[in-house]
């Protein structure tokens, strides 16, 4: 994987690794291993209310961490300083809301990326694109003991899984969910897994055919990967901030994914299906 580190964030972050239409940048993030950009001050109103609401001190601080991250990530993109950054959230039902998927933009109008990011205990996973292709992702720790066949199924007659296979299952749903902009309030549709290891997948209410596939995940985690058409390729980069490191790290630059060879698959936890759109 390539390594970057962060630099001061109200500075221009060194650029990113060139992204080319139709490939899908998978950045890797250990939140309880990364010194705050900042401080934090590259946060917006709304995300500092977001992290405020959580309970636990160590939540608090994950989130901060993920979204000064996806803001340094970001900047490296777009050439410009992370607090400079917006986003506004858009639902495919309901046009601007206050839920939905985040578009990001600055002073000279959109962001030509389409952007999304998930975080669970103390890994985080954000996935970058250009348009026309559009992504989700999402990763989950595996927890024992979840009912997926209520998770899965209002009626609870759903199919007994066990931990693991659950959580993956889960994660693909999520990962739909957030590609569109819709949330898992009514889950979409997936088909069967193949041979390539992606799967069609319907949202109802939103026109199209979506695929989502399992994404390679640290232990204990599930992660997968959503797009409205198939990429060229997926290259998977892992950040850091430091400030004994304010420069690109050396090593070996990520080789893209071919459209259909198979990445292998990790579990992870469930989470409520009361809220729409990106939930991070």
């Amino acid at each position: 994987m390539w390594e970057i580190a962060g630099a001061d964030p109200a500075a221009v972050p060194p650029p990113a690794p060139g992204l080319r239409t139709g490939v899908v940048h998978l950045w890797y993030l250990e939140l309880d291993e990364l010194e705050l950009p900042d401080g934090g001050d590259c946060l917006d109103g709304d995300e500092r209310r977001r992290a405020s609401r959580l309970q636990r001190a160590v939540d608090r601080r994950r989130y901060r961490a993920a979204h000064c991250a996806l803001r340094h990530i970001l900047a490296g993109y777009t050439g410009e300083a992370p607090a400079e950054l917006r986003f506004h959230r858009f639902c495919p039902r309901c046009g601007p809301a206050v839920h939905g998927k985040p578009i990001w933009a600055v002073d000279s109008g959109q962001v030509a990326l389409d952007v999304s990011l998930s975080h669970s205990d103390q890994v985080a996973m954000v996935a970058v694109c250009r348009p026309p292709l559009a992504v989700g992702v999402d990763v989950e720790r595996v927890r024992a003991g979840v009912n997926w066949s209520a998770v899965l199924v209002d009626d609870g007659t759903g199919p007994h899984l066990a931990d693991r296979e659950g959580t993956q299952v889960w994660t693909r749903l999520e990962a739909v969910g957030k590609a569109a902009g819709t949330g898992v309030v009514d889950l979409p549709r997936i088909g069967e897994l193949r041979p390539d290891g992606w799967a069609d997948a319907r949202v109802p209410g939103v026109p199209g055919v979506w695929f989502v596939r399992a994404v390679e995940a640290p232990e204990g985690f599930a992660a997968a990967l959503a797009v409205n058409d198939l990429p060229d390729g997926t290259e998977s980069l892992r950040w850091s901030c430091s400030p004994e490191c304010p420069e690109p790290l050396s090593g070996t630059h990520p080789t893209a994914t071919p459209r259909h060879d198979h990445e292998a698959g990790y579990s992870g936890p469930a989470q409520a299906r009361d809220r729409g759109g990106e939930r991070t």
